[in-house]
């Protein structure tokens, strides 16, 4: 048998593209590599268009059997080539597309999954909302990142929770800002704190060229005319499409299929809808009271106490990371042992740094502690930060799996969740506090239109501050209780996301005999 795999986001290029859309998938791809090499001989893909079609010529030629497992979302996959193609994707909602926009007919998830056939996903959730349009019978299967094998040599290290003796952390290449080092002392709550962050903020935003003596009005000028561009040519593309477009063309086209364009120096692109992963300004530099600006480096910090740490890329919505910080320090504005420890996921990270500085500012005053770390951990860096964390957080309003959830739990580490969308599968109150929620309103994450055609989660703000205290309680007072729920959390993960559940599944969704496998 012979698998081809292929995401855009490759291993050359990951640490560069760390928060960028679809970045995911190449740690969903790296993670199913050893279940698939159960399957086959399993070669990755850089090129589909070049080495797909070709390759399966070749196995076609030998008599094997040949299967292009594309980790991507439905409207990126390829639908053009002779070899059996398979989309593998991860999805949060409870529908999926059911309608093109932008004349791509591929935004329509349910035209493409026909086209393939069959479709690999990561949820329950997400099974039966391709079944809901493509009918019961429809052959998709769940079978969630294989990443509990993985961490087997962590899980054997005894560690002592919480940690007394401190643990330090050493990060290659990061940025690490805590609130317990006084260089964050101006930005700390108080009568001052907002107006050091304001003037943080804007030093990003000042122009190389400008000088000490610019005022306020100049230095925010340039982002105004910045801002007021882009919605007049937002208006314009409005405009065009409802008084003009008809008129121009020969023949009216289905209101599905209408797309917006612009054309500039010759050049006709879509009109894509805002980005809700990248940040509206990119910014150059950042600023600290000590060194002026947040360059990655070589850096380390210890942690100590009860440690919540959550992974993200902060400019995710979906993360929802204003509600983790602020519902923690209201949890323990009175407990400095507390630690809470943002590990962010994006190439550009200045601004996010501001923003959460700012929002922290603004805070009544707090003693608990929190670190924000940037950096791309590997190895022995990311198993550390594993080792002292006691419980994993996550606020989302959607998951299509969550891997940061799952790897920490593979390792016994409780978690601090809502209990919906893919997390439904596995979060429950053996393994961890559970975060109330309620649906609400809301648009598929890549619609241009923003129409309000499925549902997200809101999390109940006062269920996480109780969640948190919970937590800690259970740490600090009923360590035989954090014994259970670690061990739990262990087996769990055991029985959802190790490479034997996995390679079982695909061994007979893909109907790959035990002959043709290695």
């Amino acid at each position: 048998m012979k698998i081809l795999v292929y995401s855009q986001v490759n291993a050359a290029n990951i640490a560069s593209s760390l928060g960028l859309p679809e970045y995911s998938y190449y740690f969903v791809l790296r993670d199913f590599l050893p279940a698939l090499r159960r399957l086959g001989d399993v070669e990755i893909i850089e090129t589909p268009e070049l080495q797909v079609d070709r390759l399966y010529d070749q196995a076609c030629a030998a008599g094997e059997r040949c299967v292009f497992l594309s980790f991507t979302p439905p409207h990126k996959t390829p639908l053009t080539l002779r070899c059996p193609t398979v989309s593998v994707f991860a999805w949060e909602f409870d529908s999926i597309p059911n309608e093109p926009w932008l004349d791509e007919l591929n935004q329509d998830w349910r035209y493409v999954l026909s086209k393939c056939g069959l479709g690999i996903t990561h949820s329950e959730l997400t099974v039966q909302a391709v079944k809901t349009e493509l009918g019961k019978n429809f052959p998709i299967i769940s079978v969630p990142s294989p990443v509990w094998d993985k961490y087997q040599g962590l899980r054997e290290q005894s560690s002592a929770l919480p940690l007394v003796c401190p643990l330090r952390i050493e990060v290659r290449s990061g940025v690490v800002l805590d609130t317990h080092d006084v260089a964050l002392e101006p930005y700390m709550p108080g009568l001052d704190a907002v107006a050091n962050a304001v003037k943080a903020a804007r030093a990003q935003e000042r122009p190389a060229s400008s000088t000490g003596g610019t005022s306020d009005a100049l230095l925010i000028q340039p982002f105004r005319q910045q801002s007021r561009l882009r919605v007049s040519r937002r208006y314009l593309g409005e405009w065009y499409l409802r008084c003009v477009r008809d008129r121009l063309l020969p023949s009216p086209r289905p209101a599905t299929a209408t797309a917006l364009t612009l054309v500039s120096e010759d050049k006709t692109k879509h009109l894509e809808p805002c980005n809700t992963v990248e940040p509206k300004l990119l910014p150059k530099s950042g600023l600290t009271p000590q060194t002026q600006e947040w360059d990655l480096a070589p850096c380390s910090f210890e942690l100590s106490g009860v440690v919540f740490t959550a992974l993200f890329n902060p400019y995710d919505g979906r993360k929802n990371w204003v509600d983790m910080l602020t519902a923690f320090c209201a949890a323990f504005k009175d407990t400095p042992d507390a630690t809470l420890l943002f590990k962010l996921g994006h190439h550009e990270y200045q601004s996010a740094l501001n923003d959460m500085l700012m929002c922290m500012a603004r805070m009544p005053a707090f003693r608990c502690r929190v670190v924000l770390l940037q950096g791309f951990l590997e190895g022995p860096e990311f198993d550390s930060l594993i080792r002292a964390s006691a419980f994993v957080i996550n606020a989302s309003h959607g998951e299509g799996q969550c891997l940061p959830l799952m790897e920490f739990l593979s390792c016994g580490k409780p978690a601090i969740a809502p209990q919906h969308s893919a997390m439904r599968d596995y979060i429950d109150e053996d393994v961890a506090f559970i975060v109330d929620s309620w649906l609400d309103a809301s648009a598929w994450s890549h619609d241009p239109r923003l129409a309000y055609r499925t549902c997200r989660h809101q999390i109940d703000w006062a269920s996480l501050v109780k969640a948190y205290s919970d937590a800690y309680a259970c740490m600090t007072d009923d360590p035989e209780r954090y014994a259970r729920m670690s061990a739990a959390a262990v087996e769990r993960m055991r029985g959802h996301c190790s490479v034997e559940i996995a390679s079982e599944r695909l061994r007979t969704f893909l109907n790959i005999d035990e002959a043709s496998s290695r």
